[in-house]
């Protein structure tokens, strides 16, 4: 037997309390991010149309929906007796502008009501809602932080302003919801400028519209030539991903993928129009996304914006229809459709270490009771409804967190660790909180993706029980805590120390023999 002095104690020690730490903090069976040590390898974000969040989620328990009595003057700036009173619509009739088609034996909007003002009311899927969400629509519904010119923004542009109030529930979109009830349901989500769907997108890819205030290109000062005209010069997180060697597509509906339009902005930018193999190499159509995880394929980033693609089995009713949920497209098709894109990433072996982003570009024209922060002449926008959905998402949770657009490209450079863009994105939480990752897992939640307006509807749970160590990632820290590892894991380590111990004590009897002392026995020189 060998005794080993004080010093060589010490250092075993020391080697084994740091080796035991080191291993305590790593996830059992959880392969790791290398970059930032965060067990999420793949995000996908799912953009879609002009949709505020209390008209998705503004009667969703526990969030901050619409308040009781909620209820908007006609036109704020009057004392005029036109009113428009609350009123739910008939899901078949077609509704789009003032003078078109009204409630049921209503000719004129000035015979909607005697009260004076206007509150939120149940939308249906079917119906046909188009309202405005223009740079001065937003503007004029804003209205200084009041929050009270949502109905007279509409009526300004000859629209049907009592549409702004409407809004949907479970009933017309059970997935987004069954979504909320299992994942994550961001409930201060702000789009990044109060105007339309072009510099939204344009934040989406850049974290800056450069300045651009509406779909035609123009700046606050005009100048704008269309969109076909655009050849923008400053980076997108695209492009800082090729430079840093992480994979990424982005995905679009449209036919042509390499066009640039309002939606799909990526081919508007002057690196990728300097570079077009690059756009074509990774600007592609939604088909190769699902091709992509069924290949093993999937990059490390995706966006999927929306266009004239269907997923194969989509409802008889849905043929021929807009998946954006652009009003006045049905929001049961492009919820179907973005509940196929989540299956495809939820029966693959990606599920694992993917979080996926749902979100919507703007406001859409429809009411929300949250003013804004104020951060810049251009933004934050009004709220929308964004959704995380991921195995290491919060089960349940309401997100009460400030995010933007600027967070999605926050969470993408914390993983990926590649530099921010701009000020935007560098201010931006990054949505960790979002995450738990000392969480066991949570399953899969696959919809059918076949819903149509008027079936009935069930809640469906992913049946999770959670196991946790009780903390989560926030976006104030600096990285994730794990699970405490399994038996084997342990067992291990303890081996592992045991080698280092007897080489350090092999190491002490060399260096001071002085301190090696006598054999006990002759069995013990065996």
């Amino acid at each position: 037997m060998v005794r080993v002095g004080r010093s060589g104690l010490t250092f075993l020690a020391v080697v084994s309390v740091t080796f035991l730490l080191v291993t305590l903090q790593a996830p059992s069976g959880l392969a790791l991010n290398s970059s930032s040590g965060i067990p999420i390898k793949h995000l996908v974000y799912i953009i879609q149309e002009n949709h505020s969040f209390d008209n998705y989620f503004g009667t969703y328990p526990g969030a901050n929906g619409i308040p009781p009595g909620t209820a908007l003057p006609v036109n704020p700036n009057s004392t005029s007796p036109l009113t428009a009173a609350p009123f739910h619509l008939n899901g078949t009739l077609p509704i789009s502008i003032v003078g078109d088609e009204l409630p049921p034996g209503v000719s004129d909007p000035e015979e909607l009501s005697a009260s004076s003002s206007a509150s939120p009311f149940h939308l249906t899927p079917q119906v046909q809602v188009q309202v405005s969400s223009a740079w001065t629509a937003a503007h004029m519904s804003y209205d200084n932080g009041k929050m009270d010119g949502f109905v007279y923004a509409q009526n300004y542009f000859h629209l049907n302003g009592t549409l702004a109030m409407g809004y949907y529930d479970r009933s017309d979109i059970p997935y987004y919801w069954d979504y909320a009830d299992n994942y994550v349901l961001a409930d201060n989500f702000y789009s990044s400028l109060l105007g339309p769907s072009l510099p939204n997108h344009l934040y989406i890819a850049s974290g800056t519209s450069g300045g651009i205030v509406d779909d035609s290109g123009n700046t606050l000062n005009g100048g704008g030539n269309g969109v076909g005209s655009l050849n923008l010069t400053w980076a997108t997180l695209a492009q800082e991903l090729t430079l840093s060697n992480v994979t990424w597509a982005w995905y679009t509906g449209e036919a042509v993928p390499v066009s640039g339009t309002v939606w799909n902005v990526l081919p508007l930018f002057s690196y990728f129009q300097e570079h077009f193999q690059v756009l074509e190499t990774h600007d592609l159509g939604t088909q190769s996304f699902i091709d992509a995880i069924s290949n093993g394929t999937l990059p490390a980033v995706s966006w999927i914006t929306p266009g004239f693609w269907h997923p194969p089995g989509m409802p008889s009713a849905c043929a021929g229809q807009d998946v954006s949920e652009h009003p006045p497209a049905r929001q049961d098709c492009g919820m179907d459709y973005v509940a196929s894109l989540v299956n495809a990433v939820m029966e693959s072996k990606y599920w694992q270490d993917t979080a996926i982003v749902v979100t919507w570009d703007d406001y859409g024209g429809f009411y929300d009771h949250v003013a804004p922060p104020v951060i810049d002449q251009y933004g934050e926008g009004f709220r929308v409804p964004t959704l995380i959905i991921s195995p290491w998402a919060k089960h349940g949770y309401v997100d009460n967190t400030v995010y933007e657009f600027g967070s999605m490209l926050k969470l993408a450079e914390t993983i990926f660790r590649v530099p921010s863009l701009n000020t935007r994105d560098l201010t931006s939480n990054d949505m960790l909180n979002a995450f738990d990752f000392g969480q066991s897992p949570q399953p899969p939640l696959v919809e059918p993706a076949n819903f149509v307006a008027g079936m009935p509807v069930q809640p469906l749970s992913n049946g999770y029980a959670s196991t946790s160590t009780g903390s989560s990632s926030s976006s104030t820290t600096a990285g994730p805590a794990y699970q405490i590892p399994s038996l084997t894991v342990v067992l291990l380590a303890g081996a592992v120390v045991a080698v280092v111990g007897a080489a350090a004590a092999l190491l002490v009897r060399r260096r001071n023999q002085s301190l090696v002392v006598r054999a006990w026995d002759r069995e013990d020189f065996g």
